[in-house]
């Protein structure tokens, strides 16, 4: 029985040691397996971080010379030639309106009428006191006859001593008194004349006519709706003249105003027509400034021809003015004079080599109007003074640039 206990301990501890001993070893290639996973992640992490030379590829534009046809673009709204807001210069109640939007008007044509009948009872009434007036004119010229007869009969008594000086003076007296009921009754018929006319007059504007031969655009009255004229004139249509004609008015900046002129020609385009190109010419330049956000800007009026009816008022519309011409000058494309290399780096051996950043170039060297020309194969600054421009190209001006030279526009890296 202890014989069978003791080589049952035995077995056992035998499997305890193998245990162990298996343990061991497998712990011994794990530290092994962790260690060679660092030192490749070492490995890559340095592959990843070492300084290499990076290839430059330039892309240049050789310079030339050609025409440039320079231009201004602004942005604005179309406008009638000519609109005219009618209004009303008496009180009172619309009786009946006979036009609405859009509709075609000539002089003289109808568009609202008053309700007349307090205006033609007041006509009434002043001529009946015009006819008072006359009559009383006509009893003061009958006074003045039969005072101017008395006082000539007395002037003959008078004479043959049948009748008293003071008689004659009486008479005198009252031809003066007849001779100034006259003209008072003159002055109040002619006062009476100005009132009928008075009345006529504000009878004859309780019609609203159309001034201009054109279009309505707006209605701002109904049949029915009173209208007080009391402090300003109400406005009730407002009226266009023919939309065959129309005026661009659009914004100048005060770059470009110096070189738009009457009469140079332009183009524009509005969305509700996208792809198509309208001509059109400048009118005129306003001289008043328009400042908003310390922005300036020039009214320019452009001359449009609107013969087809596309257009109509308020649309807004871009133009392009052809401000003239430069023939054969040397020019290069804008973004020339856009272009610069890195300011954090030195170009070395057709490549980039990283340099502190204390020794970058100052920045007056990456300021103002310059030019980076490829000579043999490396980029060097040109300082440059440039005039006009087309929105494509910039005039250089001087000889610091000759035809064939290379200037730098963009650059790509290998």
């Amino acid at each position: 029985m202890s014989q069978s206990s003791n080589s049952n301990l035995e077995e056992m501890a035998d499997e305890v040691r193998a245990v162990i001993r298996s343990q061991r070893r497998r712990g011994r290639f794990g530290l092994i397996g962790w260690i060679a996973a660092g030192v490749v992640l070492l490995i890559l992490l340095l592959w990843w971080l070492w300084p290499r030379e990076t290839s430059i590829e330039w892309e240049t534009h050789v310079v030339d010379r050609g025409d440039m046809v320079l231009m201004a673009t602004a942005t604005g709204n179309l406008e009638p030639r000519s609109e005219v807001t009618v209004g009303a210069e008496i009180s009172g109640l619309i009786r009946e309106v006979l036009v609405i939007e859009n509709d075609p008007v000539a002089v003289g044509d109808v568009l609202a009428r008053f309700d007349t009948e307090e205006l033609e009872v007041n006509l009434a009434q002043t001529e009946a006191q015009l006819s008072l007036a006359q009559a009383s004119v006509a009893e003061a010229q009958a006074t003045l006859e039969e005072t101017a007869i008395d006082e000539r009969r007395l002037a003959q008594l008078v004479e043959r001593n049948l009748a008293s000086r003071a008689d004659l003076d009486t008479a005198h007296a009252g031809f003066k008194r007849a001779v100034a009921r006259l003209s008072y009754t003159q002055a109040a018929v002619r006062e009476a004349e100005a009132t009928v006319s008075a009345s006529r007059t504000r009878l004859a504007k309780a019609v609203i006519t159309s001034p201009i031969n054109g279009v309505v655009l707006k209605r701002n009255v109904e049949p029915g709706n009173t209208v007080a004229a009391s402090f300003q004139t109400p406005e009730l249509f407002i009226l266009a003249e023919d939309l065959r004609e129309m005026e661009l008015h659009v914004s100048l900046d005060e770059a470009d105003v110096g070189l738009v002129k009457p009469g140079q020609p332009a183009t524009f385009s509005v969305d509700a027509w996208p792809g198509r190109e309208f001509p059109a010419e400048v009118l005129r330049v306003f001289l008043y400034p328009t400042i908003e956000s310390n922005v300036v800007t020039y009214t320019t009026v452009l001359g449009v021809d609107n013969a087809d009816e596309d257009l109509l008022p308020g649309m807004t519309a871009t133009a392009t003015i052809t401000t003239g011409t430069r023939e054969q000058v040397i020019r290069v494309p804008n973004m020339a004079l856009r272009f610069q290399p890195p300011g954090d780096a030195e170009v070395s051996g057709g490549g980039f080599m990283m340099v502190p950043g204390g020794t970058r170039r100052p920045a007056a060297s990456r300021q103002g109007n310059s030019l980076w020309l490829l000579r043999d194969g490396q980029p060097e600054r040109i300082p440059v003074r440039t005039g006009y421009t087309d929105g494509l190209y910039t005039e250089i001006l001087g000889d610091t640039l000759s035809v064939g030279d290379e200037v730098l526009v963009g650059m790509s890296q290998k």
